[in-house]
């Protein structure tokens, strides 16, 4: 019975860890308008990204390059 209990609870971790990493939005998912950079109204979409925006934004302009969005 205990090895069900722990199995389940892997299962379900495993599960939502799934979820959580397939809800990650692409540089090209959050660049609505398409200008090549992600403002932060755009980052908003990405609670992850949005959170970490102004550590990304390396260079203090208000946008990721794609550059700065790939080192999230």
């Amino acid at each position: 019975m205990k090895y069900i209990k722990t199995l389940l609870a892997m299962l379900t971790l495993a599960t939502v860890t799934s979820a959580m990493a397939s809800e990650a939005k692409t540089f090209a998912e959050l660049d609505v308008d398409q200008n090549g950079y992600i403002s932060l109204q755009e980052a908003s979409a990405d609670p992850v990204i949005a959170g970490k925006f102004p550590g990304l934004d390396a260079d203090g302009d208000g946008q990721l390059s794609e550059a700065e969005f790939n080192n999230a």
